[in-house]
């Protein structure tokens, strides 16, 4: 028969496992003689009770006393963490918030549905993942935020509507995406703001039909975009923040009242537009601030009419304008400032 003392020690570290700290407590006075301190005692209920676990020490000695962690933070940046395996067959059921960042993940293999069932926000920024292949709709279900800067993620191909449903925000700056391709209506059912600044896409011809249908805010800052060829109003149908930075812009061409009808604010600070020319009051109905900083615009030759009907703020510094020719109320009728010419 095994050893007495081995034998409570089991059911000891059994108890702890489930978490069952009132059992513990009811049962112990049969725990005398085992080996286990009250220190280490008091360690181990500390460790069950943690909510936060922010190094790998704590997370390490966790594992020892259970499989169901019941934390609703962890951040482990910069140990070295090469893959998910390290969270496999584990069971997270309370966790929220989980940060890796500068570490060296490759991929989103290893998770299953189980183990993060009430993740909220993850941030995953500078590791070296590559692409989404390993997702499926039960790896995130309830995930609204999720960082991804400084990966290596070249193209949205592979993803689903089932992968992220409840997704809000997406940040996938200095990624190395060069199209749009792979994206439909139902990838991104839920997505509010989307951050794609500097990456390499070169134009938005990618997109297909109510891709973006609740898109409210979108950062393309430090692309290679051209043109606004390729848009239609079933893209953007409720965008009201577009920032299109430091792109290859030369013209207004491709857009119609249809392309843009909510969107509020524009940025366009860094292109290569030369002409307000081709504009019309329905293209920007509902625009209020619009930035054109630091193109080669010289005039305000072409405008007529009310362009810019709700149109507050406008900035133009940076530019070559020569002459104020072509100004009038009847294009600004709710301008109030102009910043910087």
């Amino acid at each position: 028969m095994e050893n007495l003392l081995d034998y409570f020690q089991e059911i000891l570290l059994e108890n702890l496992k489930d978490g069952d700290l009132a059992k513990l407590s009811s049962e112990s006075e049969y725990y005398n003689d085992i080996q286990f301190s009250n220190s280490e005692l008091d360690e181990m209920k500390d460790l069950l009770n943690l909510e936060r676990i922010s190094n790998l020490e704590q997370y390490t000695k966790i594992l020892k006393i259970t499989d169901v962690i019941s934390v609703k933070k962890i951040i482990l940046n910069r140990i070295d963490i090469s893959s998910f395996e390290m969270f496999s067959g584990k069971i997270f059921p309370n966790l929220e918030y989980l940060e890796l960042g500068d570490n060296e993940i490759s991929s989103f293999e290893g998770l299953s549905g189980k183990t993060f069932p009430k993740l909220i926000d993850l941030r995953l920024n500078n590791n070296e993942i590559n692409s989404f292949k390993g997702l499926s709709g039960k790896t995130f279900p309830n995930l609204e935020y999720l960082e991804l800067w400084y990966n290596q993620i070249s193209s949205f191909k592979g993803l689903s509507g089932k992968m992220f449903p409840k997704l809000k925000k997406l940040y996938l700056n200095k990624n190395q995406i060069s199209s749009f391709e792979g994206l439909f209506g139902e990838t991104f059912p839920n997505l509010k703001e989307l951050h794609l600044k500097s990456n390499q896409l070169i134009s938005f011809k990618e997109l297909v039909g109510e891709t973006f249908s609740n898109l409210e805010k979108l950062y393309l800052w430090n692309n290679k975009i051209s043109s606004f060829e390729g848009l239609s109003g079933k893209t953007f149908p409720n965008l009201e923040y577009l920032e299109l930075g430091i792109n290859q812009i030369t013209s207004f061409k491709g857009l119609s009242g249809e392309t843009f009808p909510n969107l509020k604010e524009l940025y366009l600070s860094g292109n290569q537009i030369t002409s307000l020319e081709g504009l019309s009051g329905e293209i920007f109905a509902n625009l209020e601030k619009l930035g054109l900083t630091y193109n080669q615009i010289t005039s305000f030759k072409g405008l007529s009419g009310k362009i810019f009907p709700n149109l507050k703020e406008l900035d133009l510094w940076g530019n070559k304008i020569y002459s104020f020719q072509g100004l009038s109320e009847e294009i600004f009728p709710n301008f109030q400032r102009i910043i910087r010419i």
